[in-house]
């Protein structure tokens, strides 16, 4: 039998971090900067366990049964009085669903909203799932420049002059996988570009309450003026990523087409974790989990940081994050880059290269992304001194 795939199937860029995880897998004593995983620590474990004995030994049959295909009501309205009075979101004509975390929302979203060689503008260097569900769905994904502040301006009006452009997807806080918040002042003018060549803003924002500081900016949904922006949330970064929990908050219209996507793509989510996440929110201080998530994290951010300061090579570069999971080290031009990669794996640690994240029309880069939530801090401080001893040999001191 002969059989062609369509284009659309088969477009996808080389999955660097699935690379370091298969290749250190078998390896004793691999350490994976590469992983972008919670910080098993940070899980609240005992009040998970007590939500679901509470959730099964609870009407079992209801949660055995088909659910809602909106999503549990409950999880959805605790979801929306957060989103409107803690995130200050608009609440007239916006829709929410619950989603399998926030991943899935990568993939309906475009499906949902794109056809054929419609163009989706992007950071340069973002998600990789959010770059190959564009292109899968036959769209094409756009690399916009970067600066120190996240997607440059100047360089959105100017792709988006070609008229073929959907929607803007961003990462604007602690940028997966460059760490970068946008400030302020930048959104404001990449929301006046959407409103000027009439384009959706898709608002990807799972680590956007993980602060390491009291300075919060405001979402691009809180200043939404036009209803045209999409949030995508997550309890999977504040929780509990096994759980598979996420959700979407926008336009009434646009959430009900998309729902109706997911619809004829899964049916419905698992109801009993729903549950489970509902109850939590009911039971728990939610707030404080995520003051814990933050803490843990903060504390191997900076170990991470303070670390390669003591053992790498001052010409090497990285990003200070606020908050978040991920650092982006940036090379030496010159460097070779592919080489490096081997040599850190050669001694049994993982990083992923930029090219990982690299959006259509855009060079692999000189960088590396670091993740430094799912290693213990004993991992970090080892990983860091091999990583600051190979910058030493490649770049000097």
């Amino acid at each position: 039998m002969k059989f062609k795939l369509p284009k659309k199937s088969m477009h996808k860029g080389p999955n660097f971090i699935r690379e370091v995880f298969e290749r250190g897998a078998g390896i004793p004593g691999f350490i994976s900067f590469g992983i972008g995983n919670p910080a098993s620590e940070a899980i609240p474990v005992k009040e998970i366990q007590d939500a679901f004995d509470e959730i099964v030994h609870t009407n079992p049959i209801e949660i055995l049964q088909y659910g809602p295909m909106q999503g549990d009501a409950h999880l959805a309205e605790l979801t929306r009085r957060r989103l409107i009075n803690v995130r200050h979101m608009p609440a007239e004509g916006q829709s929410i669903l619950i989603s399998i975390g926030a991943g899935q929302d990568l993939g309906l979203v475009p499906r949902t909203i794109c056809e054929d060689g419609d163009e989706v503008y992007m950071d340069a260097y973002t998600f990789t799932s959010g770059i190959n569900a564009v292109r899968n769905c036959g769209a094409v994904p756009v690399g916009i420049a970067m600066d120190e502040k996240g997607m440059i301006p100047e360089a959105l009006e100017k792709a988006a002059k070609s008229g073929k452009g959907k929607y803007i997807y961003l990462i604007p806080n602690f940028q997966n996988p460059t760490g970068i918040t946008m400030p302020l002042e930048r959104r404001r003018a990449i929301y006046d570009i959407a409103r000027t060549y009439d384009l959706l803003i898709y608002e990807d924002d799972p680590y956007g309450e993980i602060r390491f500081t009291d300075e919060v900016v405001p979402t691009f949904k809180s200043m939404d003026e036009d209803n045209r922006v999409i949030y995508a949330g997550s309890y999977s970064k504040t929780v509990s990523a096994g759980l598979r929990v996420g959700f979407l908050y926008g336009p009434e219209e646009i959430i009900g087409a998309i729902q109706m996507v997911k619809n004829n793509c899964d049916g419905q989510m698992p109801l009993v974790t729903q549950r489970v996440v509902a109850h939590l929110l009911d039971t728990i201080d939610y707030d404080e989990q995520i003051k814990k998530v933050a803490r843990v994290y903060k504390e191997k951010c900076d170990l991470m940081l303070d670390t390669f300061k003591k053992y790498g090579s001052s010409k090497v570069r990285f990003t200070t994050p606020t908050g978040g999971m991920f650092v982006w080290m940036t090379m030496p031009d010159g460097v070779d880059c592919d080489a490096f990669f081997e040599t850190c794996m050669e001694h049994k640690v993982g990083i992923v290269k930029g090219a990982a994240f690299a959006a259509d029309g855009i060079p692999a880069g000189q960088s590396f992304r670091l993740s430094f939530t799912f290693p213990s801090k004993e991992q970090i401080v080892e990983g860091m001194k091999i990583v600051g001893a190979l910058t030493k040999e490649v770049c000097g001191d």
